[in-house]
């Protein structure tokens, strides 16, 4: 019977804890969380879900760390760079070719035979 009244324990731990940490409660909640919390296997349940939400509340600040934390500068400054030198590059090398004799490279189109 123990083994059915334990996910109960847990759903009820869960209950109170969102109660708590809302931080609105009526004096009649306090005195049945007091009285529910007395009992050392709800005590036990309320136990681990603390524990589980510090946890949680540790792994969070890692991520925020590690998402406040961009790459280096001067990284994202260089590939910025390279990647504007190539553009100008191309658009160069685009400019030269259209300007040159060489009718290979680019199909005549020719608006007017339509």
């Amino acid at each position: 019977m123990s083994d059915m009244r334990a996910p109960d324990r847990t759903q009820d731990a869960a209950r109170w804890f969102a109660a708590r940490r809302r931080g609105v409660m009526t004096v009649e909640d306090r005195a049945r969380y007091h009285a529910w919390i007395c009992d050392p296997a709800n005590a036990s349940a309320m136990s681990r879900l603390d524990r589980t939400w510090s946890a949680l509340g540790a792994v969070e600040g890692q991520l925020l760390d590690a998402i406040r934390d961009p790459a280096p500068r001067s990284r994202s400054r260089y590939a910025r760079s390279a990647l504007l030198a190539a553009m100008c590059a191309v658009s160069l090398g685009i400019g030269v070719l259209s300007y040159s004799d060489d009718t290979g490279f680019w199909t005549t189109l020719n608006w007017t035979d339509r």
